[in-house]
């Protein structure tokens, strides 16, 4: 039996730790995922085609955060009801997102082929970087569905303290995935390592599908909808995924300024986004861990320990954002040039753009981990539209950032747009935090 993890019990930092620990391999071998097709991509193919996988990760971004946010709504009300011991809710809660899911992935994966060359356009992507772009994300959105349920499973694991299956589940997609980069890039180029990444996502959401069965949790649920789920998943779900929306919109906005200034700028800030993904794994895991830490002790009602756990990962977050900076600040550079090959002088712009992109982004990295710390802690709650709120936050000032300071500074003006939204939107969530708290605290006595 897939072995499941109360974490209404025991001390707090150790549950986290021993929670966020194989989280953090997984999501390293999940950026590993993404790593290994733009390294591959970049190295065989060329800078042009590490180009146009880079001008798509904005608008991919957009839509596969909206999923994630989905997700960890709808892992909320899993982890609550899994505190509670209320497992006949749970399957229900289950078997009900899982209809949402599969709507959601393939309404918006068929809508996002439809229209994806028309979105690059408006972007002012480089008209030779276009054709390959649409390739890439013409095969992403359309399997955009097994992407959502492989997510989806993963958070039903999450959700009842199994942080180790979906890495072992990574592990195995990660394997197959370079080794399917490497059998379809050569016949197929852009499309063979996109359709790799599918092959590999199908094979993770097989072996969750196969770990929950075996948890007997789920015995018994039938397959059919339980209608009054819907609103209670929609109500934790729908301003998840509209706040991460909103954050990867100002995303987009701030990708059209980086088209501006051309293939080698569009190519070295991809390879920072790449770079920078790895640096916020560890901040993801310890996210995971707040949510489901939280979610789990606010459904058997424990508020104290909830206090004492969100502390400990304060210390957790702290912590490991300093370790990564001082890791990366001297790294940077030469961790960037791994990704690509080609001519001398076009690897050398490129790297020049990276390297001061991610500069500045590693910077900011510990404002960064304290807004998933707090964020996810209200998320845990069950408070999602004071996240959702923050979304637009971070919204306002990467625009009014990329279009003031692009104006005055030129490119600088794109390499500090992300960092300097995440100081405001995170002092609006720890004082928000601290106020939930403190009201669903007095409401529980």
């Amino acid at each position: 039996m897939t072995k499941i993890k109360d974490m209404t019990e025991g001390k707090p930092l150790g549950l986290m730790i021993r929670f966020s620990v194989p989280m953090l391999i997984s999501n390293s071998l999940q950026l590993l995922f993404v790593l290994a097709d733009s390294a591959i991509i970049g190295r065989i193919l060329g800078v042009d085609a590490f180009a146009s996988i880079g001008a798509t990760a904005r608008l991919h971004w957009f839509v596969f955060s909206t999923v994630l946010g989905i997700n960890q709504g709808f892992g909320v009300l899993f982890a609550q009801r899994f505190g509670a011991k209320d497992f006949a809710g749970l399957r229900r809660a289950a078997v009900t997102a899982a209809y949402i899911a599969i709507v959601f992935g393939l309404v918006v994966g068929i809508g996002g082929v439809l229209i994806n060359r028309q979105l690059l356009v408006i972007m002012l992507t480089p008209p030779e970087l276009i054709d390959g772009s649409v390739t890439y994300l013409s095969w992403l959105w359309g399997g955009l569905v097994l992407v959502t349920c492989y997510n989806l499973c993963a958070m039903m694991l999450f959700s009842l303290g199994d942080s180790k299956t979906p890495l072992r589940a990574m592990i195995v997609a990660t394997a197959v995935n370079i080794a399917f980069n490497l059998i379809l890039i050569f016949p197929f180029g852009i499309a063979g390592v996109a359709a790799a990444s599918l092959i590999a996502q199908t094979v993770a959401m097989a072996y969750c599908l196969l770990a929950l069965k075996k948890t007997g949790i789920f015995a018994g649920c039938g397959i059919r909808p339980d209608k009054t789920y819907v609103k209670p998943l929609l109500c934790l779900a729908a301003p998840l995924g509209f706040r991460n929306a909103v954050i990867e919109a100002g995303g987009l906005v701030v990708q059209r300024f980086v088209n501006v200034f051309g293939t080698e700028f569009v190519a070295g800030v991809a390879a920072a986004v790449r770079m920078y993904s790895l640096l916020m794994i560890a901040g993801g895991a310890i996210e995971g861990a707040i949510a489901t830490f939280v979610a789990q002790n606010f459904g058997a009602k424990n508020m104290a320990r909830i206090k004492q756990g969100v502390r400990d990962g304060l210390k957790l977050a702290l912590g490991s954002s300093v370790v990564i900076m001082l890791i990366t600040l001297p790294l940077g550079r030469h961790i960037l040039s791994l990704l690509i090959d080609g001519d001398a002088i076009q690897v050398n712009a490129v790297l020049d753009a990276g390297a001061r992109h991610l500069l500045i982004m590693t910077i900011g990295l510990p404002f960064l981990y304290l807004l998933f710390l707090y964020r996810a802690a209200l998320q845990g709650l069950g408070n999602t539209l004071i996240p959702m709120l923050s979304g637009f936050v971070e919204l306002g000032l990467r625009i009014a950032s990329v279009v003031l300071l692009t104006g005055f500074f030129g490119y600088w003006g794109v390499h500090l747009s992300d960092p300097l939204a995440w100081p405001f939107a995170m002092a609006m969530l720890i004082i928000s935090y601290f106020l939930v708290y403190r009201r669903l605290t007095k409401s529980t006595v």
